[in-house]
């Protein structure tokens, strides 16, 4: 594999919610390089801060190795004594602060793993040890002074490389921007920096987000952690895999139509989609404006509250977000009774019965609980919702690639050359149309949380597919996977409600099943708290997949 490498492109020409800004300043086309084929062999990632550094035009993929998995880089004191990959957040800061590890031992460890594990998964495109440890040996710095520190300090997260970073290469999964160095970091990784996180690499995904799968053709396919002849899920499904195997305590993806629910529980972890223009997606690549969403991804819901307080609030560069009350998204016990409407209709039809048996066990312990009143609801217009989601989101992704479409359209992978080919099918009525049904969707909602704290459905009907698997049997259905994975999360996206997905067990195959909680558009507060008490009732422990 030879990676060449030369200036990236303008970010700035790159704006939600069109890739070109209107302003003639702007205008101007990004500079595209010729077409580069890289070999089918990636099985090594490559140190993004050095890629950067170098004058030469060509390095080999040999000197690349060298530099990632040097003891310069990836070796020190005592890192193998730091078992870290089954840290949440919490418990990677209570031992950063009671000493069990500098963060610079924590950060070493980290990218041992990285390079242990990286070639058998795929999770990252790229990592930044020199940019990780200068800034953990900040972090060491100021704790020993006692000078203050961030509420995330030390704690090593991955970026999914959809996000905008001044530090490090943005490919968003694609060849159109391979060499692309962004002048400024999106607001969600900034806002994560200043509150002390330390960015390891940036993650693998479906080609610029567009597919649930994470089955990348230009820098690989994510696998599964659990087994890896099957996918990860996507499009965040390197984030996923990264959180999984330990190679990071948390990180954060994208989801336009389930995004980061899918991978969360195909891989088993949480994974949480907050109201739509909660947390800014200034500095991410826009797939569908109106429906993408920022999330955190993480070991734990307390954890996935951490995150959320970091990156929520507004941000005047992202014209979707919203000006809301500033608040603490802390978790506490639940110490209420919670009203929770079970939508079987729709959720449990088609739903594989790998699925259904591990969600009605967790469905049973919930019932035994006083704490929780299951009632079976149905959701009004949810059957339209599939029509109308995919006529927004080919339309808006259609709108966002056109000019890259028309001009290098043999760049693109099969899969999302295909679906911006048929792109035109949807005609200008069927869009008006679609975002007028939203709204009266939206109006049923609100009807349906005015009576019921969370709603609870499967996150998947699905568990994880074999890789190249295009079609699954469900009863005597057939379905397309790439399609089915997201008829449980998109009504959300579509919505703008607030979801969360939490691992409640294996199949009996040995596959991670997801539970999603739905709860009213800005109520994350209660929604994270009914899923931490939810998270205790059904007790999944955070487990690390044996990789040998």
């Amino acid at each position: 594999m030879r990676i060449v490498f030369i200036r990236g492109v303008d970010a700035a020409a790159f704006q939600h919610p069109s890739v070109y800004r209107s302003d003639p300043a702007h205008r101007r086309p990004p500079t595209f390089y010729p077409s580069i084929s890289p070999k089918k062999d990636k099985e090594e990632i490559y140190d993004s801060s050095h890629r950067l550094s170098q004058n030469s035009a060509i390095i080999s993929s040999s000197s690349i190795k060298s530099v990632l998995y040097g003891q310069s880089i990836v070796q020190g004191k005592d890192a193998a004594n730091v078992n870290s990959e089954t840290w949440s957040i919490e418990q990677t800061l209570a031992a950063l602060s009671d000493k069990t590890c500098s963060t610079e031992e924590l950060i070493r460890t980290t990218f041992d793993r990285i390079q242990t594990l990286n070639p058998k998964l795929k999770a990252f495109i790229s990592v930044n040890p020199d940019y990780a440890l200068a800034k953990a040996r900040e972090v060491d710095s100021r704790r020993s002074a006692k000078l203050p520190l961030g509420p995330l300090a030390g704690v090593p997260i991955a970026v999914k490389d959809l996000y905008d970073t001044d530090f490090a290469p943005t490919t968003y999964g694609g060849l159109h921007y391979q060499h692309h160095r962004p002048s400024a970091s999106a607001e969600a990784v900034r806002r994560l920096e200043q509150a002390g996180a330390i960015v390891v690499g940036k993650t693998n995904l479906h080609e610029y987000a567009y597919g649930t799968t994470s089955e990348n053709p230009h820098y690989g396919t994510v696998l599964n952690p659990w087994n890896r002849a099957k996918i990860a899920g996507g499009s965040s499904g390197g984030s996923s895999a990264a959180v999984v195997a330990g190679m990071c305590t948390a990180a954060i993806g994208t989801d336009t139509g389930g995004s980061v629910r899918i991978p969360a529980a195909l891989t088993g972890h949480v994974g949480l989609k907050p109201t739509f223009g909660l947390i800014s997606s200034a500095g991410v690549f826009p797939l569908a404006p109106t429906l993408d969403c920022v999330g955190p991804m993480t070991k734990t819901v307390a954890d996935a509250a951490l995150m959320l307080d970091v990156m929520a609030g507004y941000d005047p560069k992202d014209p979707h977000s919203v000006r809301v009350p500033v608040r603490k998204y802390q978790v506490s016990a639940f110490t209420g009774t919670a009203k929770v409407g079970v939508a079987k209709h729709f959720f449990f039809d088609r739903c594989h019965a790998s699925v259904l048996q591990v969600v009605q066990s967790a469905l049973s312990q919930l019932e035994a609980d006083p704490r929780f009143n299951l009632d079976e609801v149905s959701v009004a217009g949810i059957d339209r919702v599939p029509e109308h989601q995919s006529a927004i989101i080919t339309s808006e992704a259609f709108v966002v690639h056109q000019k890259l479409f028309q001009e290098q359209p043999h760049l693109y992978g099969p899969d999302v050359r295909e679906r911006l080919a048929g792109a035109n099918s949807v005609k200008g009525y069927e869009y008006i149309a679609a975002d007028a049904f939203r709204r009266q969707f939206q109006k049923n909602l609100q009807a349906l949380f005015a009576e019921y704290d969370v709603i609870i459905t499967p996150t998947t009907p699905l568990t994880a597919t074999d890789v190249g698997q295009t079609k699954a049997h469900i009863r005597a259905h057939e379905v397309f996977v790439r399609g089915h994975l997201n008829r449980y999360t998109n009504p959300w996206n579509f919505s703008g409600l607030p979801a969360i997905t939490i691992p409640c067990g294996l199949s009996a195959e040995g596959l991670p099943v997801g539970l999603q909680l739905i709860s009213w558009k800005f109520s994350e507060q209660k929604l994270l708290t009914i899923a931490k008490a939810v998270e205790e009732v059904i007790s999944w422990e955070a487990a690390v997949p044996d990789l040998n």
